[in-house]
This record gives C-alpha cells, sequence and structure tokens, in this order.
C-alpha cells in the first residue's frame, strides 16, 4: 500500500489503515503506549516499528501488536502532501447530509427519528435530541461541569434534574394535568417513557400530532 507523506496523520488516532482507528481496534495496546500522538511517518520511520510501550508485551497484547505489524508492514510512504478523505461521500468531500444519512441507516438515532421530521424548528429539534440524550443543561448538569450555583428547582425547593423539571415538579405536574383533561392523554413519566412506548400503538400521523405538542410543552417548561 502506497500511502503520502503521513506526517501529519496520528498513527493510533487517526483513521488510515481502517476506517476506525487503530486505538479502536486495539484499545490494550493503545492504553500502554509511550507516545500516543505519534505520527505514520514517525512509527514507520524505522523496523522494527518506532513503537514503545510502557511495559513488555506478553499474551494477548503480543498477539495484538503483531497483528498491527502485519497490517502496516506492507505500507510505503511517499512525498506526497496528506490528504484527509470523508468515506462517506464518493468525492471524499465532507457533507452533512451524507452524515445525517449514515447516521438513519445505522441507527445511530434508534427511537426517535420521527423528531427530525416534525414540523418544527431545527432549534426545538435539537432541543428535543438533547432531552433524549440527558444532557440538556439543567442544574444537575451543570454542576456535573464544576458550575458552584444553587441546584435547586426554580419553581420549587427540590434540587433541579430533567426528571424533576419535566415530570415531577408541582409545575411540570400541573401542565401534564391539562393536557390529560383537555385530550385524555396519560402524561408520560420520564423521559424514557416520553420516547419509547408511551404512544405505542397509535398511528404514525397521530404519534406525530402529539409529538409536535409535547415537544412545544417541553420547550416552554
Amino acid at each position: 500500500m502506497v500511502l503520502p507523506h503521513g506526517s501529519q496523520v496520528r498513527f493510533w488516532e487517526d483513521s488510515w489503515i481502517r476506517p476506525r482507528p487503530l486505538k479502536s481496534l486495539f484499545p490494550a495496546l493503545y492504553n500502554i503506549v509511550r507516545r500516543k500522538g505519534a505520527t505514520v511517518r514517525l512509527v514507520l520511520s524505522t523496523m522494527p516499528l518506532n513503537v514503545s510501550f510502557r511495559r513488555s508485551l506478553m499474551g494477548a497484547n503480543l498477539q495484538a501488536w503483531h497483528e498491527v505489524v502485519a497490517m502496516v508492514v506492507d505500507v510505503q510512504l511517499t512525498n506526497k502532501r496528506d490528504r484527509f478523505v470523508w468515506r462517506l461521500h464518493h468525492n471524499g468531500l465532507y457533507s452533512v447530509n451524507s452524515k445525517y444519512r449514515t447516521l438513519l441507516g445505522a441507527k445511530a438515532i434508534p427511537y426517535n427519528t420521527l423528531i427530525w421530521k416534525l414540523k418544527l424548528p431545527l432549534k426545538i429539534k435539537v432541543f428535543m435530541w438533547y432531552l433524549y440524550k440527558g444532557i440538556i443543561l439543567t442544574k444537575d448538569n451543570l454542576a456535573r461541569r464544576q458550575w458552584q450555583g444553587d441546584r435547586r428547582c426554580c419553581f420549587c425547593s427540590s434540587n433541579e434534574s430533567i426528571q424533576h423539571l419535566l415530570f415531577d415538579c408541582h409545575y411540570a405536574k400541573f401542565i401534564w394535568r391539562i393536557v390529560q383533561v383537555s385530550f385524555n392523554l396519560i402524561p408520560p413519566t420520564s423521559v424514557h417513557n416520553l420516547f419509547i412506548g408511551w404512544l405505542e400503538g397509535l398511528n404514525r400521523k397521530l404519534k406525530s400530532h402529539i409529538l409536535v405538542g409535547v415537544s412545544a410543552i417541553c420547550w416552554a417548561i
């Protein structure tokens, strides 16, 4: 295999010899290698390969290293400039559309792809996706990032979390109660329940209409 210069490509941390980086394919080796950010050119500059580990390789680690060596032993570098290629498009160039299609095809958004097809502003769709992933900036999540402010809910004295703010707080329960009385719709009990199982059995069109309303409620809260 003939490759470009290799001075701007990291041996362990970039995807160059396989679709996934070597650190993902051989995590045990990556954990004990001394120069994790070594370039391809540096590693291939000598034979044996210019790689050192913090301890002797034995057993499974030694076998894994032999696999790495066999994988790269025939690689030849040239003096051509390194070029990064986006593998998800035939022209090698990045596009949002190609990544989006790949995520959908790989079912990386497994339970709530319907959200992205709702007639909602993009910022609300993104908010609902963050809600599903549990990463919206409620005070408990901010505290995990070393935020030092008051963790109590703005509407009551309980500590604020996604579960509390959207489902357990008396303010949230009042809003969901209005929804139940108005539409005869049993409120969801958690984020997991909201996205998985709450609207089970409803046809897609009705489910879409309900999710539009629910998205507005969650955004407003």
